[in-house]
């Protein structure tokens, strides 16, 4: 009986040790395949959003100061064509 209750304690911590191991080596990989992940996901994002894909490449081709301020032009002519279509429907008397 003590035999076999001391070959159990050397086999636990065996098998302690080895997950040990494991665990280490699973780390390492976790991180080698973290940019694989990142693309992945992307890809994903890309394909499901492509309006969003657009959006981001003229950002970053343009600039975050150029792209906020064609959209800020692009506001102030649409709220000029909105005031000029409601001063047509509406014409004052």
């Amino acid at each position: 009986m003590r035999a076999i209750a001391e070959r159990r304690r050397v086999l636990v911590a065996r098998a302690e040790v080895e997950r040990g191991a494991l665990a280490a080596q699973a780390a390492r990989l976790r991180e080698s395949l973290a940019f694989a992940d990142l693309a992945v996901r992307g890809y994903r994002l890309a394909r499901s959003h492509p309006l969003a894909l657009v959006m981001t490449a003229a950002l970053a081709a343009a600039g975050p100061g150029k792209w906020l301020r064609q959209c800020y032009r692009a506001g102030l002519i649409v709220l000029g064509v909105l005031r000029l279509v409601k001063s047509f429907k509406h014409p004052r008397s």
